[in-house]
């Protein structure tokens, strides 16, 4: 490997890393929590399509991110290959972001199954993907890049965290509200022009932000080899448990999405106000912020493969709690709400650990691929990473989209409409049996992961002999 920059990673940078990270989520948190709901209650299109359209989009996810990781791994650059995509892609990213949410403009009929609906669609959700994909990918890559100082990686990908909670929040914040402000008729403005507007602020002030990272993050570490064979970065995948592993686990835990896409139907249809779901994430979201503090402490006792472990089955037990306490009140809010805000709390007192270590392991992960073989892989590692969340985006709302309209689910074509007792109860069990099984599920890879005690303090060790011989060559 060579040393792209000698110098450590600045606080500047890190701090340009982390909110570029959240520039990105604002976008991607729209489109991830509510782009199913726009188009079904918004562009008013048949439920069972998005499903499948989704269906079609997460499989391609899992054949193109992989593809295009491939295609990054093959190249090298002495002035960064990474950056260089978020610069060029990004604008691209931002256009098809806003076309998204203009669907309803461009078309007025309101049939559910309008062929000119679902063309519109296909083309500009698939459009957005690609874009996406690209630039989603060279950002994930970039963790593994940005220091060879494994402190340095750790302390990016925490403040990338913090500032993606941040954002993400915003945009959980804000949609709620919305929804039960034009739900009360006090705005002129229809859903359709209110998601137009929001889509025009991701696109440009969301994307832009995330530009940064392509203009202001340095790559640290460079491939040597300017060509790898497709062949090789297959076999040295296939070779890397560790990797394997992770991305296991990530995978299952991508599926959590199928719950998280119920989360706007429970608080709206259920409980009778999407802003709810403000006053039932708050509190954990304070916690979540100082949560970060504990990580440091949590290290000095335990690995990080027990640290993951302990946190993944201590959040989903209590969230199995939570599903069993709703199956007799899920419709009553003085019990639901306050079980809700216990059961997040507890996420959120996790929330540090859960959004930095599986990140961290990945990039110790991608050491050991350049410990075992000489070859780095951070664009296959993060690609197929990305390939697990796009899974939580796409797949797992095509999934969410079948069982909506599996469970009788009543579309009222941007009017709201009072959902049966037995599909009130449906929507509450899949918004919270899901996370908490498939959280308790993703857990068992994570038990067989070897980078841990003395064998990961001999790869940093010779990493760091390694690169500093190629330095003084």
């Amino acid at each position: 490997m060579q040393n792209h920059d000698e110098k450590s990673l600045t606080t500047r940078e890190r701090l340009i890393y982390g909110i570029s990270n959240g520039g990105q989520v604002i976008g991607y948190s729209l489109i991830s929590s509510y782009l199913m709901y726009f188009y079904v209650n918004v562009f008013s299109v048949d439920a069972r399509v998005i499903s499948i359209i989704f269906l079609i989009g997460g499989i391609w996810d899992i054949i193109n991110n992989p593809l295009i990781g491939t295609l990054i791994d093959r190249k090298s650059s002495s002035k960064g290959k990474l950056t260089r995509l978020i610069r060029i892609f990004t604008p691209f990213q931002a256009i098809t972001t806003i076309f998204i949410f203009m669907g309803p403009l461009f078309i007025k009929n309101n049939s559910p199954l309008s062929s000119a609906k679902v063309i519109y669609l296909l083309i500009t959700y698939f459009l957005w993907e690609f874009f996406y994909s690209i630039t989603d990918v060279s950002f994930g890559g970039l963790a593994a890049v940005i220091s060879q100082n494994p402190i340095d990686r750790q302390k990016a990908i925490s403040t990338a965290s913090i500032c993606v909670q941040l954002s993400g929040s915003l945009v959980l914040v804000i949609i709620p509200m919305i929804l039960d402000f034009s739900k009360s008729g006090k705005t002129k403005l229809s859903m359709a022009e209110i998601f137009l507007i929001i889509g025009i602020i991701a696109g440009t002030v969301g994307v832009g932000i995330f530009s940064l990272s392509g203009y202001f993050v340095k790559e640290r570490i460079v491939q040597k080899k300017a060509v790898q064979p497709v062949k090789e970065l297959l076999s040295n995948l296939i070779r890397n448990k560790p990797m394997l592993l992770l991305l296991s686990s990530n995978l299952i835990l991508s599926f959590v999405g199928i719950g998280e896409a119920f989360s706007t139907y429970y608080y709206l249809d259920v409980l009778g106000y999407a802003s709810l779901s403000i006053i039932a994430a708050a509190p954990a979201f304070v916690i979540s912020i100082f949560s970060y503090s504990l990580i440091k402490t949590a290290k000095k006792h335990f690995s990080n493969k027990t640290i993951l472990i302990l946190s993944n089955i201590t959040v989903g037990t209590f969230q199995l709690i939570l599903f069993f306490i709703g199956l007799k009140h899920f419709q009553n809010i003085k019990v639901m709400l306050p079980a809700i805000i216990l059961c997040n709390c507890v996420t959120g007192l996790f929330g540090g650990i859960l959004n930095t270590l599986p990140t961290e392991m990945l990039t110790e992960a991608t050491d050991y691929a350049e410990w075992k073989t000489g070859v780095r892989m951070e664009g296959v590692a993060f690609s197929l990473k990305n390939s697990v969340v796009k899974v939580y985006g796409t797949l797992a709302q095509g999934l969410a989209a079948f069982l909506l309209s599996l469970i009788g689910y009543v579309s009222g074509q941007g009017q709201m409409i009072t959902q049966s007792n037995s599909v009130q109860k449906n929507i509450w069990i899949v918004f919270s049996l899901t996370p908490a099984v498939i959280r308790l599920i993703c857990t068992l890879p994570i038990f067989f992961y070897s980078i841990t005690g003395k064998e990961k303090q001999q790869m940093f060790n010779d990493l760091k002999r390694s690169r500093e011989s190629d330095i003084h060559e």
